[in-house]
């Protein structure tokens, strides 16, 4: 997220947090639903079940979802997931 430049910008931007939120369930559900559980396990150095693990947190808990959660999964842990799968896709 280029134009998030803190927690604090991400947090005053009601708009872009829910479209982040819900992109994150998405990534989640679709994990979970669209890929064979034989590729998961082919591919276990990417954190498969934390994934969808968020995406529950997010459908079950929605009215609790604190800001630095989701900040950090997206500055920290969808760069390296970014990276996975780009490796992926390169094999």
């Amino acid at each position: 997220m280029k134009d998030v430049k803190s927690l604090k910008d991400f947090d005053n931007d009601s708009l872009k947090k829910d479209a982040v939120v819900f992109n994150l369930l998405q990534i989640g559900e679709l994990s979970n639903k669209k890929l064979t559980d034989d590729f998961k396990k082919t591919h276990n150095d990417i954190p498969w079940l934390q994934i969808y693990g968020l995406r529950n947190c997010i459908v079950h808990n929605y009215d609790n979802i604190h800001s630095i959660l989701v900040y950090q999964t997206i500055t920290l842990d969808l760069v390296e997931l970014a990276k996975e799968i780009e490796i992926l896709l390169n094999r």
